[in-house]
């Protein structure tokens, strides 16, 4: 299913990365990292956790479509292990965020408990194109 991230949200986040902001990064990115990589090390350590740290209308999402949580999110662990490749390119950007980490692409929301995953298991389908996620909201 297409995570609706709109064309004009993706050149947005592509614009102010590429504008005043590149080179210095958000003041967020570290948190937005931090929630990233608790993700990832939840995801084959414990994918209950994994669950906790999806946004609300995500897990609703997940646990609507009659799977378990922890089922579902399975299905997003990466292949390689990420900690032994290049670091995570942040961009964040108010509350939205996203997260590239080798081939892996998270997007997060920042809520008033912190940043919580609201797309995973995304892969590019190209220039001006939505984002095709393996797990996300509505």
């Amino acid at each position: 299913m297409p995570y609706r991230i709109s064309a004009l949200s993706v050149a947005l986040l592509v614009v102010a990365g590429l504008t005043g902001c590149a080179g210095r990064g958000s003041s967020q990115d570290g948190a937005v990292g931090d929630a990233a990589t608790a993700f990832f090390g939840a995801l084959s350590s414990s994918p209950d956790r994994a669950c906790e740290l999806l946004a609300p209308a995500t897990l609703e999402t997940v646990s609507s479509d009659g799977e378990q949580c922890a089922d579902a999110v399975a299905e997003v662990r990466p292949k390689s292990d990420l900690t032994s490749g290049p670091e995570p390119v942040v961009q964040a950007y108010g509350r939205e965020a996203i997260v590239q980490w080798g081939s892996e692409t998270l997007f997060l929301s920042r809520f008033d408990k912190g940043w919580l995953v609201s797309a995973a298991g995304c892969q590019s389908r190209g220039k001006d194109l939505a984002y095709d996620c393996t797990i996300e909201g509505r």
